[in-house]
């Protein structure tokens, strides 16, 4: 079976990457050139995935020295194009009519109309003690950048199993966007529990335990 990080490039991929070379002036001739020799390649993609675990490994110290850790999920296809609510039923479809997510599609703006495809950063407080607003402003100050609810509903439509890969079960991933409803200060979030998934919103005050997991992009 195919693992969480190994994926394959689409002809979609391949043209992009193409015409990124062309953009830095490599003629046709000198890619097709490099793209048959093997050694250069897998020299390249290499330096890549060094690139990318010295950044993570970098900020999973910064995490531990708040007593949190991190899950990294790569490649999350967000719709933006789709509404908020629409989003929140697919990322949690057992989600009722009646739930205040369903009430707050006013609050956010989506930065994109468009499929994106993000890295998401996740953050856990394994033994508590977390805090909304604390958290927010250690991942901006670490280079990251909040999310919008699109983002946790994404998660939950595409990690359907996440539950089980992380857990605890049942188990959250909030946005770090918020918002301001009924008077208070509140986040958005998808809700795991073994196969069900339902979305919701709630106080702010009350994200911070070991079963949260707060979102952001890269």
């Amino acid at each position: 079976m195919q693992s969480e990080k190994t994926k394959h490039v689409t002809n979609k991929q391949g043209t992009q990457f193409a015409a990124l070379a062309r953009k830095f002036g490599v003629s046709r001739e000198d890619f097709a050139g490099f793209i048959k020799d093997e050694k250069k390649v897998k020299t390249l993609f290499e330096s890549m995935n060094t690139e990318t675990d010295a950044w993570f490994e970098s900020l999973q110290a910064a995490a531990t020295k708040i007593g949190a850790r991190l899950h990294l999920i790569t490649n999350l296809v967000v719709d933006y194009s789709k509404s908020h609510n629409d989003a929140a039923m697919a990322g949690g479809p057992q989600t009722e009519s009646s739930y205040n997510v369903l009430k707050v599609s006013d609050k956010y703006q989506p930065s994109e109309n468009k499929l994106t495809n993000e890295t998401i950063v996740l953050l856990n407080y394994p033994k508590g003690g977390g805090n909304y607003g604390k958290t927010v402003q250690w991942g901006l100050e670490n280079g990251l950048r909040k999310t919008t609810p699109h983002a946790s509903f994404a998660v939950g439509e595409h990690k359907t199993k996440l539950n089980y890969e992380l857990g605890p079960n049942p188990m959250y991933v909030v946005e770090t966007t918020g918002c301001t409803f009924g008077g208070g200060t509140d986040a958005c979030y998808v809700w795991w529990d073994d196969a069900r998934r339902k979305s919701n919103l709630d106080w702010q005050d009350n994200f911070g335990n070991g079963r949260d997991w707060f979102a952001f992009r890269k």
